[in-house]
This record gives structure tokens, C-alpha cells and sequence, in this order.
């Protein structure tokens, strides 16, 4: 929690995230990592699993969604609450991610208005096999969606790689919408890191 405190200490608000994606994305496991710093095994989410991370002037308020079919018609009630939607991909299931893509842009359409920030978390980057970014940037459509703010990282809740540097695009989201004044129209532009 430590570089959690550092990166958002100076932000005065709550911010309310939903997570979701398919079952066994790692979703879980990205939070677990977020809470303790290191990789634990984790169960699969049954429902809605929340988070409150409270920092010294942010509250994040996670909405785990659980993945599996049975709860995914649930989302859209908890996803019309969200500040910041997190879409986790679990690159390494390469039969699953056209279903993963299906159930992003359905996710997408359920978004209140188009100035909710978009993090997608391609995960499970430790594995030996996994679609690249660019793969899944073109399958997802990710360049077409210019009215968005949009944002892809590679990350592994194993390792922790690319989760700090998430939360870093979600607390420069977060500034950027403190610091925009009332009457001013949000400036929207898609994120895309080079694909690796």
C-alpha cells in the first residue's frame, strides 16, 4: 500500500472503480497484489467483492464484478456508479478473447456518459503465451473509440508488472478531472502505450 499512499496521497475525493471481466481474468488477483504487494492465491469472486483502499486523502472504492455468466447481468447496475471502469483481459486465454472483446463492447455501450476513463489490464504478462497489445488493441477495436479516454497496460499480478504504472494513469486521470474547471468541456483523447 505504500506507493498506493505515495501516488494518490495529494488527491481530496473518492473515486468508485468497477472492475470487471471474464471469470479467472485475474481481476482478484490484481487487488490482492494492490493490498498486500505481493501475489497471493486467490478464489474466484462470487457476486460483487468490494474494496476500499483508503489512503491519506483518496478512498477508492472497488467494485469487484464477478465473471462468470451467471452475475454478468448484474454489471450494469454496479458499472452506472463507476467513476473508472477497469476492463481486465487475461492474455493468455487466447480461445476466450473474442468472447472477452463481445462482453468489453457491451460493457462499453452500458457507460452513463463517454467521460468515464477506460483502463483495460491485459494480464497474466508472465506467461510464455500471450496475445501481444497490439493483438488485442486491434481486436478490440481500441483505435476506433477517439470519443473515449482510453488506456492499455500490460500487467501480471505475479510479478506486479505494469499495476503501478495503471494506477498512475487512474491518478492522472483523477487530477486532471479536479483540475478542470466546472464550465470547460472535458478534453477526450485515447491512450495508447506501443505495443510490446
Amino acid at each position: 500500500m505504500g506507493f498506493l499512499a505515495r501516488l494518490f496521497g495529494k488527491v481530496d475525493r473518492k473515486v468508485t472503480i468497477a472492475m470487471c471481466g471474464l471469470d479467472n481474468a485475474g481481476k482478484t488477483s490484481i487487488l490482492t497484489f494492490l493490498k498486500k504487494g505481493d501475489f497471493s492465491e486467490t478464489i474466484a469472486t462470487m457476486g460483487v467483492n468490494y474494496e476500499i483502499l483508503q489512503l491519506e486523502k483518496l478512498k477508492l472504492s472497488v467494485m469487484d464484478l464477478g465473471g462468470q455468466e451467471v452475475f454478468r447481468q448484474f454489471w450494469s447496475a454496479y458499472i452506472q456508479k463507476a467513476d473508472i471502469l477497469i476492463y481486465v483481459v487475461d492474455s493468455s486465454d487466447i480461445v476466450r478473447l473474442p468472447t472477452a472483446k463481445d462482453l468489453f463492447m457491451k460493457v462499453v455501450r452500458s457507460l452513463p456518459n463517454e467521460n468515464i476513463p477506460i483502463l483495460i489490464l491485459a494480464t497474466k504478462q508472465d506467461l510464455p503465451q500471450v496475445s501481444s497489445l497490439a493483438y488485442i488493441i486491434h481486436l478490440f477495436q481500441l483505435t476506433s473509440m477517439f470519443e473515449r479516454t482510453v488506456h492499455i497496460q500490460r500487467t501480471s499480478a505475479r510479478t506486479g508488472l505494469g499495476i503501478y504504472e495503471a494506477f498512475q494513469w487512474i491518478h492522472d486521470q483523477v487530477m486532471q478531472a479536479k483540475e478542470k474547471r466546472p464550465k470547460r468541456k472535458p478534453a477526450v483523447h485515447s491512450i495508447f502505450p506501443h505495443p510490446g
